[in-house]
């Protein structure tokens, strides 16, 4: 199972909630390195921790769901979709080894005993009668599942999707309207600038919203040493 990249560094105990949310960010670029792996459906274990991810991502979003508005919302409940459409796949790879695990065992049971009883005949394999139709419907429902889930990814789009929970996560929300630019005055064209205001706390927040593929470079570092002592 994969492990989530740790966060403490970008969590803010002593600050406002929403100081805190380029976690999501984190736990969102999780989920997406999994994504190249659905265009194979023999991708059981990729497919899993996907489902993991998603599921990381959408208890963090959660928690920062009160401090954000609609347009946040409404990409949780899309990561609810995601973790739940992967979690009815990953069932269906759980359940048929189980079932053709019992397959295999109860006929050979029914094969043996059939054998004592020096019948002549063949088993009747009753065992095969219900497993093997069940085995085949669960995966057709597998691989439809999977071709559904292909299709909804596809039509987020992967992309736009990431970036709309950026968007959500910037100082203001979504709903933030731009300033607009104030007319150019040709009479102060001469006129030396004013030096840019100092940075602030809002400008290190936007800042850590990073593209996707960006991860903040605390959390880099962070992850670089965790996988150096467990190497």
């Amino acid at each position: 199972m994969a492990k989530g990249v740790p966060i403490h560094k970008l969590t803010q105990p002593d600050a406002p909630l929403r100081d805190s949310a380029p976690v999501i960010l984190v736990r969102l670029q999780e989920m997406y390195d999994f994504a190249p792996a659905i265009r194979d459906p023999a991708n059981v274990e990729e497919l899993h921790n996907m489902r993991i991810a998603a599921k990381r991502l959408r208890y963090t979003m959660e928690l920062f769901a009160p401090v954000f508005g609609r347009p946040f919302a409404q990409t949780l409940k899309t990561v609810e979709d995601i973790q739940e459409r992967l979690g009815a796949i990953h069932d269906a790879d759980v359940i048929v080894p189980l079932l053709e695990n019992v397959l295999e065992k109860e006929t050979e049971r029914e094969r043996k005993k059939a054998l004592k009883k020096n019948s002549g005949g063949p088993p009747l394999f009753v065992a095969a009668e219900g497993l093997a139709p069940l085995i085949g419907r669960r995966r057709s429902d597998r691989e439809r599942l999977y071709h559904e889930f292909v299709a909804f990814w596809d039509a987020l789009p992967p992309d736009a999707f990431f970036e709309r929970i950026r968007q959500a996560l910037q100082p203001g929300g979504a709903a933030q309207e731009s300033i607009p630019v104030a007319a150019h005055d040709e009479s102060a064209a001469g006129e030396a600038q004013e030096p840019p205001p100092p940075a602030t706390e809002d400008d290190a927040h936007a800042a850590a919203l990073a593209a996707p593929g960006d991860l903040p470079e605390e959390i880099a570092d962070e992850a670089t040493e965790t996988d150096s002592l467990s190497a």
